[in-house]
Formats: structure tokens, C-alpha cells, sequence
């Protein structure tokens, strides 16, 4: 009697899609999120099994609030324990208020941060995907052995862990070929898809890395606003985090590393209090650090295949903005894909793409250069460079129309991005 062979049996399945993401960190994720109600079969690949790394961004611009809105997805991060940040103000180590940028009265619909925890961010946006019937997550799974021709992406052929669970309809260790339609490099600075399809980019390596450090809340702020002190020895940030506690970062030498990873809690504090004494009752933990990087490549799209997020514009994090705009662009993104039915038409889904692009990496790439000039000056350990940049803030602070302009663009509505459903 002949069997018939099931899925759970076969040594190698082969898998169309219509859409095929590569990558599930902050890009990868919040793209499934936002599509799961858009009637596309995706299927998404990331490496990693491990929660995302928490001393990552950890807030949304008031622009990416209202795009989460939209996208049905904001009520799922209050849930997830999500706080309001009401804004900014920058001090000098004499306690002087250079600038003080709150969301309060901007004329948009949410005038606020969202803050959470890096990593879930990411598991909320995954969570939310996984609404999509039509949604397949392989994970831990290597994406290496890619089927390249003009048209993109052909085909991902995945050899599943042996000693994973796999997917609903896959047994571990089976080999997997998936066929995209559509293809969303959001793999990171070290993206495999950017390489295997030859992108150019420029990249740029910041002098100093960051240390982060995590400590608990010794004084009450109801407006849960982020302060940044600037002093002749360097700035440093103490930015609040969901579930109560402190994220502090300051830039520091690559020689400095050492101490750091050695300081006992009373040389950290020391340290600390040198460039912002208000902090000098602070126990902090070293939580990691970071090397800093720009990275834009010179084109996003190679026929059915897009970059999105870190991929293609990784930037500073002087001004928070790399996930965010990151999500600003998969919302634009979004609203020009083709419909389902069209995503068979491999020249469709080409010129959508290619529309994309040459619509919003203009823009990017404005952001990107001003983002470097602020990147620039936060990297500094020089006192004259920082106290240009004091001097600066001040005269923002002190003009009402530039304090407008400069809450605006820190909300995500001044700048040629664009804010949701405009084109």
C-alpha cells in the first residue's frame, strides 16, 4: 500500500511567499507587524533566538505613535507596559538650562515618546505579526544561501536547526526553499542581503564608543523627561526606562573602556559626577558598549528586493532617531506596495520599489547628514566643541520660533520624511 508523504515527513519543503523578510530586529519585526492585516503571506527569517539587546533605542517619536495608531498596534505596547516621555531638557554641569524641549502643546495627535524596553519592542511587533494567518517565522534559521539573478532574489534555501522546534508543518533539520515575491533586507549594519547583492556604501566610524549603564530612580520626574548635561569633560544622558530605573550613556575613549569595565561603584560614580555632579548620587551598573557607525549605501532596491532600517541608513544615536525612522519609512513603504494580487507581476513590484526609493532616500539622506553633524558633536570629548554646542541650544531656547521648529523636528513632523498617509 502506498503512503502518501507528509509535510512533516519530506526532507525539503519548498515555500512561496509573497513577501520574504530577512532580519527580525526592530525594521524586520514592525514591518510584519504592519502588515498582517494586508492579506500577504510573509514569511521572516532571523538568526538570533535571543530577546534583542534592552540598552538599544527604546522610545518612539511622537510621528511613529500615530503611525503605531494606524497600524492598529498602540494599544499592544500600553499593554506591554509602555510610559509616556514628555520631553527633553539639556543643562550645563552648573545646572544651567541650555534648552528645554517639551512635546506639551505641539498642535499633533500624540505629544509624547513612548518608551519600552528594546526587546519588547521588538517581541510586541513580532506578537502582533503572528496575527497573519498567513505568517511564518523561522527562527533560529541562517539566512546564507541565496539564489541571486537580475530580477533580485530568486529563492532562500534554509537548512532548519536540528535541535529547535520548528514551525506549524516543518520538523527540525528539514530544508526549507523559500520563493519570495518580494524580498526586505532588514538584517542590520551587518547585512547578509546588502552583501550578496553588491550595495555600495558609505560608512563612517565614530572616534569614541558609548557606555551604557543602567541604574535605579532616586528622585521623582512625572514628566519622565530625558536630561542631558553637557560639561568641559564630555556630555552624558540619563534617559528614564519603563518599570521605573535609569538608562545613562555617555560617549568615552576607546582607552577608557578598560576602566569601565573594572570601575568599582564608587569610581562610576565618580566618574559620573565629573561631567554632570546633579548625578552624583547615581549607582550605576555597566550594561555594554557600543562602537558607533554611519552607514548609507547608494542605492536601496535591487529589482524585487528593498533595504530597509539599519541595512542601508545606520546613523548616530545623538537624537534618537535610527528606529524611527526606520519605522517611518516602512510606513511609506507600505503605502506603496503592490496590492496582493498584483505581487505576481515581478515588473510591478520592481517599479514599486524603485518608487519608493527614489521618493524617500533624498530624504534620508538629508537626515542622515544632519544626524552626523549632531553625531559629530555628541562624539566629541572636546570642551570647545561642546561649548559651541551649549552656546547653540541657548540660542534656540531664547528664540521662539527656532524652539517651535526644533520641537517639531525632535516630534518627527519637521523634516522631508513626512509624516503618516502624506505623500
Amino acid at each position: 500500500m502506498l503512503i502518501p508523504v507528509s509535510v512533516a515527513t519530506r526532507q525539503t519543503e519548498t515555500l512561496p511567499c509573497d513577501i520574504l523578510i530577512v532580519g527580525a530586529g526592530i525594521a524586520g519585526s514592525a514591518l510584519a507587524c504592519g502588515l498582517r492585516d494586508r492579506g500577504y503571506s510573509v514569511v521572516q527569517v532571523e538568526l538570533s533566538d535571543r530577546p534583542l539587546d534592552t540598552a538599544r533605542g527604546d522610545h518612539f517619536q511622537c510621528v511613529v505613535v500615530e503611525i503605531l495608531e494606524q497600524w492598529g498596534a498602540l494599544q499592544a505596547f500600553w499593554d506591554a507596559g509602555a510610559e509616556k516621555r514628555h520631553g527633553a531638557i539639556y543643562y550645563t554641569n552648573t545646572n544651567e538650562v541650555l534648552l528645554n524641549a517639551p512635546h506639551a502643546g505641539l498642535p499633533i495627535p500624540h505629544p509624547y515618546y513612548l518608551y519600552l524596553h528594546h526587546e519588547l519592542i521588538g517581541q510586541t511587533f513580532l506578537n502582533l505579526a503572528a496575527q497573519n494567518s498567513r505568517y511564518t517565522l523561522f527562527r533560529p534559521a541562517r539566512a546564507r544561501e541565496f539564489d541571486i539573478g537580475p530580477e533580485g532574489i530568486r529563492s532562500l534555501t534554509l537548512k532548519l536547526p536540528e535541535d529547535h522546534p520548528a514551525p506549524d508543518g516543518f520538523t527540525p533539520g528539514q530544508t526549507v526553499i523559500i520563493k519570495p515575491r518580494m524580498v526586505v533586507g532588514a538584517d542590520g549594519r551587518s547585512s547578509r542581503v546588502r552583501d550578496v547583492l553588491g550595495f555600495e556604501a558609505q560608512v563612517h566610524d565614530y572616534e569614541n564608543p558609548l557606555v551604557v549603564l543602567f541604574a535605579p530612580r532616586v528622585e521623582p520626574d512625572p514628566m519622565n523627561n530625558v536630561t542631558i548635561f553637557m560639561s568641559p569633560h564630555g556630555t552624558i544622558s540619563r534617559i528614564p526606562r519603563a518599570f521605573g530605573g535609569w538608562k545613562v550613556g555617555l560617549p568615552i575613549r576607546k582607552a577608557d573602556i578598560a576602566f569601565w569595565k573594572t570601575a568599582t561603584p564608587k569610581m562610576r560614580k565618580s566618574a559620573i559626577a565629573q561631567r554632570a555632579p546633579q548625578l552624583e548620587s547615581i549607582d550605576a551598573e555597566v550594561g555594554g558598549f557600543y562602537p558607533v557607525k554611519l552607514l548609507n549605501t547608494t542605492k536601496w532596491v535591487h529589482g524585487n528586493t528593498v533595504l530597509v532600517g539599519d541595512a542601508c541608513h545606520a546613523m548616530h544615536p545623538a537624537r534618537g532617531q535610527g528606529m524611527n525612522v526606520a519605522i517611518r519609512c516602512l510606513a511609506k513603504l507600505m503605502n506603496l506596495l503592490p496590492d496582493v494580487g498584483e505581487m505576481v507581476d515581478a515588473e510591478t513590484v520592481t517599479r514599486r520599489l524603485r518608487a519608493y526609493e527614489s521618493g524617500v532616500k533624498p530624504a534620508i539622506d538629508k537626515v542622515l547628514a544632519d544626524n552626523h553633524v549632531r553625531g559629530e558633536e555628541m562624539d566629541s570629548l572636546d570642551a570647545s566643541v561642546i561649548a559651541r554646542s551649549a552656546a547653540a541650544m541657548k540660542v534656540i531656547n531664547a528664540d521662539t520660533e527656532l524652539l517651535r521648529r526644533y520641537r517639531l523636528q525632535s516630534a518627527g513632523y519637521a523634516d522631508a520624511i513626512g509624516v503618516p498617509n502624506q505623500e
